[in-house]
């Protein structure tokens, strides 16, 4: 096969690519199972090796990189608030993903100095 050739397929094959097609992970539709899981403290491994039990070939890794990429760590704190109250049945758990604050939305504030803890560190110009 001459260059030119090789050059027309790959380029063939470049623009018949279509990434919205990649983008989905294999554990997409398993977000809710994973946030339990992870709620619930099982690691990276323990979540990969249930879901290789259950057929679905998945690696530690690309389990941590999911969760990573997923879940923020104040979702992860509601879902063990939720999970926590033994009267609330799993059933109910449809957190909404938590999106960026809206615009305009306040900072968080600085500590409150009658609690005895520090705010933060202010940079300045004159020192």
């Amino acid at each position: 096969m001459d260059d030119t050739e090789l050059h027309r397929r790959l380029l063939a094959d470049v623009r018949s690519y279509d990434p919205a097609v990649h983008i989905r992970g294999l554990l997409g539709p398993y977000r809710d199972v994973v946030l339990l899981q992870r709620a619930k403290f099982m690691s990276y491994e323990q979540i990969a090796a249930t879901f290789v039990r259950h057929g679905l070939r998945i690696s530690p890794a690309a389990v941590g990189a999911f969760c990573r990429r997923a879940f923020t760590k104040a979702e992860l704190d509601r879902a063990r608030r939720v999970f926590s109250d033994p009267k609330e049945p799993i059933v109910t758990m449809t957190l909404p993903p938590i999106g960026a604050p809206a615009f305009g939305a306040s900072a968080p504030g600085a500590a409150n100095p009658a609690q005895g803890m520090r705010g933060p560190k202010i940079a300045r110009d004159n020192y």
